[in-house]
This record gives structure tokens, C-alpha cells and sequence, in this order.
């Protein structure tokens, strides 16, 4: 499986991280097959898609790999987001080092 080959290469190349993405899943009403967590750095995407030309229509999965620093969960809470992501980062503020913290994301989403 390609997705599995490239999962082990990027695991074997660990580098130090310069800008750090974590990824929180808000929890769903409705299981979804449109992702699977692979690990807490994984995510992977699966999405069937229809072309269409020449008088033909094709189906197709399109899947793709997401690398992340950490994946939260749909079942993480804020305290533990605020405790791994967050806390560390405030103190070396206070001690003087830069630090930036965007989120993205919905209205309402977390």
C-alpha cells in the first residue's frame, strides 16, 4: 500500500519542528468514513470522486496524508489541549521567548 510506505518514510525522517500544527477533530453525530487517525500525527483522507469526459465517467478514492505535530481527538477536551499545547509555550513567554498561537476554524467549532 503506497499510504502505509509513505507513512514509515516520514516517520523515519524526524526532523526538529519549526511552526507546530496540532489538529482537533470536533466529535460527529454520524461516524464518518471520510477519515481515519492513523496515529496521533496521522491523518489520513478518503474521498470518492466522478470525473467525466470524453462520454465517459470514471470513480475514483482520492486518498491523502496529513503529518501533524498532534492529533487531538472528537473525545480531547480543553484542558488537555490547553495542557499540551498552550502551558508550556506561556511560561517561555513570561521568560521572554516569542510565541504565536493561531486556531482556525468555525464558529462555535472549539
Amino acid at each position: 500500500n503506497l499510504l502505509s510506505k509513505l507513512y514509515e518514510e516520514d516517520s523515519e525522517c524526524e526532523e526538529p519542528e519549526l511552526v507546530q500544527v496540532y489538529l482537533r477533530l470536533k466529535p460527529c453525530y454520524k461516524p464518518s468514513n471520510l477519515y481515519e487517525i492513523r496515529s496521533d500525527r496521522c491523518l489520513i483522507t478518503s474521498l470518492d470522486t466522478t470525473t467525466a469526459g470524453h462520454g465517459r465517467r470514471t470513480q475514483h478514492n482520492v486518498s491523502k496524508m496529513y503529518t501533524f505535530t498532534h492529533i487531538f481527538g472528537p473525545d480531547s477536551r480543553q484542558q488537555e489541549l490547553f495542557d499540551s499545547v498552550v502551558k508550556d509555550n506561556l511560561k517561555k513567554l513570561s521568560e521572554g521567548h516569542n510565541f504565536t498561537l493561531l486556531t482556525y476554524g468555525a464558529s462555535g467549532s472549539g
